[in-house]
């Protein structure tokens, strides 16, 4: 299931693929304690041939929309940046499956982020991974690692991040099967749209943020 995910639903928007690196509206479908970072009013939209997402964010709390064929998924969640390093958060998913999400995002420092999330139900799907930003942010390289309890097994994804100039930036994601994505984001300072090319589906996806605040 988490590799037939990993070919469609993968964002165009790379920072909502690794648990350590959403904020705001992106955080919703990806890890709610990233609702809690930056806090602030966004609205987003992600298309892919197969599968649509859907968020927004208000302060500190987040309702997302995924609809893939005929399966229409709810999330409601909430974010919490708490003093110090770490923000946490709690999603309810509703519709045609039923789940309930925490997650957790340490931002060590202006370099390392760290991020967990996990379901609460018995056969667990837990998401481990880092965030490394380098190059006075030019270039930001982050893994994660991804235990699924249905299957007893576990995958790994990486990708990087480079923002060569202001409103751009070149994304990459993998599997370790090399099954890759890469794509072009551009912005403005309150706007973003993204593209994103699979490989092993020849297909593209694309993505629109809109912030009332500067992202």
């Amino acid at each position: 299931m988490v590799i037939i995910l990993f070919f469609i639903s993968v964002s165009p928007f790379n920072e909502a693929n690794f648990v350590p690196l959403p904020i705001r509206s992106i955080s919703v479908m990806s890890n709610p304690a990233g609702i809690g970072i930056g806090t602030g009013a966004e609205i987003f939209l992600t298309y892919h041939p197969e599968i649509i997402h859907c968020g927004a964010t208000l302060g500190n709390l987040g309702f997302g929309f995924s609809r893939n064929d005929t399966n229409i998924i709810y999330e409601l969640g909430a974010g919490l940046k708490l003093p110090g390093a770490f923000s946490i958060g709690y999603a309810r998913k509703f519709g045609d499956t039923t789940e309930n999400i925490i997650g957790l995002v340490c931002i060590a420092n202006q370099y390392v982020r760290l991020g967990y999330k996990t379901n609460l139900a018995t056969k667990k799907i837990m998401h481990t991974g880092a965030g490394v930003s380098i190059g006075g942010g030019l270039i930001a390289i982050a893994g994660e690692m991804v235990y699924e309890g249905i299957r007893d097994s576990i995958d790994y994804i990486f990708g990087f991040i480079i923002n060569p100039t202001y409103g751009v930036k070149i994304n990459f994601i993998s599997d370790l099967k090399l099954n890759w994505h890469a794509g072009l984001e551009l912005g403005t300072s309150k706007l973003k749209f993204s593209g994103l090319y699979s490989y092993q589906t020849r297909k593209f996806s694309g993505g629109i943020i809109l912030s009332a605040q500067d992202f």
